[in-house]
């Protein structure tokens, strides 16, 4: 909970692959908040007002998860909102927008995208979500101690310096100081 609300201030991109983990927590501990409570909230060692409202969290996330019918897998439909707002702005900052420095760093991304995209099976809804799914699968393999190839290592880096722009641009949209091009007439 803590850590959730400073990552969706500070960077959007964090804060979904950090709910992600969230819910892969609550599958783990089989929806069951006491186990969440014994081998998760236990250990911030926070105050016993702070561990309560982390308890409710985890508590009103299960109850959410549940309600939308994802308990064996997908996501809350927050954080797939918050991952088409960022995909939105994807598109306009290589479309409209005109944005270079967005619009090389997605060529350098633009093969391991389409790549991810396709290995994914369809489950990719679009370019940035396969960046997302591609970095939260690298996270989980780097957890494992698996062995990654030179190539996934190389496309991760490509998906995480794509997004570090895109989170950079979504917060000065956030703060009304992105700069939208002036009207060019044809």
């Amino acid at each position: 909970m803590l850590i959730a609300q400073e990552k969706k201030k500070t960077n959007i991109a964090e804060y979904i692959l950090y709910m992600w983990q969230i819910e892969d927590i609550i599958r783990s501990h089989h929806f069951d908040l006491t186990q969440i409570t014994e081998t998760v909230i236990t250990k911030f060692n926070a105050p016993t007002e702070v561990q309560y409202d982390m308890k409710l969290w985890y508590q009103n996330l299960i109850e959410q998860m549940m309600k939308e019918g994802i308990s064996d897998k997908g996501h809350l439909s927050f954080t797939m909102k918050h991952m088409e707002e960022l995909n939105n702005l994807h598109n306009s900052l290589l479309t409209t927008m005109q944005d270079t420095k967005y619009q090389e760093a997605y060529l350098v991304a633009k093969d391991g995208i389409n790549n991810f995209m396709i290995k994914s099976g369809g489950e990719s809804r679009n370019e940035i979500h396969a960046c997302l799914n591609g970095l939260y699968g690298y996270l989980l393999l780097k957890l494992k101690r698996a062995e990654i190839s030179a190539a996934t290592k190389e496309a991760m880096n490509s998906f995480s310096k794509l997004l570090a722009i895109l989170v950079e641009r979504y917060n000065q949209l956030q703060k009304g100081e992105l700069k939208f091009p002036k009207e060019k007439s044809n």
